[in-house]
């Protein structure tokens, strides 16, 4: 069987190499159990393998250097043998320990869980010396003083007078708050642990609360946008009671000029009417006169109404189309008819009007004409056109007038058959 002695100088020098990487590897596991591990029985076995591995590593190399002649003969096959075992032993081992230590709670694992942390964390004894410091705690340290703290008090000394090289700004608005160069804004909170068996142990945390100094200072925005709002309608409100009382006011000029209107039309009417007709004349003259007394019934305000009155002053009203009923559309149709009566009475001397009604995507298209004398010139608008206007626009609606080819009045409303009056 071939002995070590016989080989070759390079290959005894490989031998050696080999070996002394097995030892190498025999060394690094009894370290790494001895700092994870602390086992007394796997440390004892480790270095006794470790200790054999370097006898074997001595013998070969005073083999190769032709030292006096030893007694004993090593076989390759059983060197080879060895080092496998050794090798074999080393791996299997350390694969082992490192699936245990992921497995187990150590100090290694807690330092790494610490780290992970997206708060900064530090920890130190009652003297201010440092036991545990994590990586986010460590790179806000750098960025305030520049280096790692060795003491809580460079920390502490920092935050409360942040060197001007660092960048950092104490928030005045939010106690403990500091923004940084980078923008971003953390609170330092110091605590006094108290928990059995670390009391005099201090902790001092970072928590990063950029969103939330963020999100205070958009709502502090919206708080003063809310309170110039709050203005605007206590403002509003308190001129509400005088829009009230103008448009109650307009209603009753409205129904005021209409109503005297009618009458003055029909007083007309009785001084050039026959005495046949006189008597029916002078009952609705003294209806119109009821109506401005106390004790009159309130009128409902109709087409229909308006078409009957208009065909008692001899004016006949036709319709094309369609009114929704009981809405305010109908009220201001009904309202612009009797003043379009009245002004083809008075000013065109015709008898015929015609209403027409059509509809394009909610939208009321009121047309009003007549069959009376062209005007001469542009429409004046009177009160009573005036009064009629104000209360279209004040419904959402819009109204035209024109004196050419003839004359028209023109509504625009807004359709709401839930809008009853």
């Amino acid at each position: 069987m071939t002995c070590f002695c016989e080989f070759s100088h390079l290959a005894q020098i490989a031998l050696i190499i080999i070996t002394w990487l097995g030892v190498l590897a025999q060394l690094i596991l009894p370290v790494y159990r001895f700092f994870h591990r602390r086992s007394v029985i796997h440390t004892v076995l480790d270095g006794a393998l470790l200790f054999g591995l370097l006898e074997l590593l001595c013998f070969l190399v005073r083999c190769n250097q032709n030292l006096p002649r030893l007694s004993v003969h090593l076989p390759v096959p059983a060197l080879f043998c060895i080092l496998a075992a050794a090798f074999a032993y080393s791996g299997i081992s350390l694969c082992k320990e490192l699936r245990r230590s992921k497995r187990e709670i150590n100090e290694w694992s807690v330092k790494e869980a610490i780290d992970d942390l997206p708060v900064g964390l530090m920890f130190s004894d009652g003297d201010g010396h440092i036991i545990l410091i994590n990586r986010k705690m460590a790179e806000l340290s750098h960025m305030l003083i520049k280096r790692l703290p060795r003491t809580l008090g460079d920390i502490t000394d920092a935050l409360a007078s942040p060197p001007p090289q660092s960048g950092a700004q104490a928030m005045t608005d939010v106690a403990d708050c500091y923004r940084f160069k980078e923008g971003r804004i953390y609170r330092f909170c110091r605590s006094e642990l108290e928990v059995e068996g670390l009391s005099g142990y201090v902790q001092l945390s970072a928590h990063d609360e950029t969103e939330l100094c963020e999100g205070n200072i958009r709502l502090r925005e919206n708080n003063e946008e809310l309170k110039k709002v709050n203005l605007r309608l206590r403002k509003m409100y308190e001129r509400m009671e005088d829009e009230v009382r103008e448009k109650e006011s307009l209603k009753l000029k409205v129904w005021l000029h209409d109503t005297l209107g009618s009458s003055l039309l029909t007083i007309q009417d009785v001084k050039n009417s026959s005495s046949t007709e006189t008597k029916q004349k002078l009952k609705d003259l003294n209806e119109a006169v009821g109506m401005l007394s106390a004790s009159r019934t309130t009128a409902k305000g109709t087409f229909e109404e308006a078409q009957m009155k208009a065909q008692q002053l001899g004016v006949k009203v036709t319709l094309d189309g369609y009114i929704p009923p009981d809405t305010t559309a109908e009220q201001l149709i009904t309202a612009a008819v009797r003043e379009c009566v009245t002004n083809c009475i008075r000013h065109a001397r015709g008898d015929r009007v015609n209403v027409k009604i059509t509809e394009q995507i909610g939208i009321l298209r009121v047309q009003i004409t007549n069959n009376g004398e062209v005007p001469k010139d542009k429409i004046t608008e009177g009160s009573g056109l005036s009064s009629l206007r104000r209360s279209v626009e004040a419904s959402g609606g819009d109204m035209k007038l024109s004196h050419r080819p003839a004359f028209a009045l023109t509504l625009y409303l807004p359709r709401k058959e839930e809008d009853t009056i």
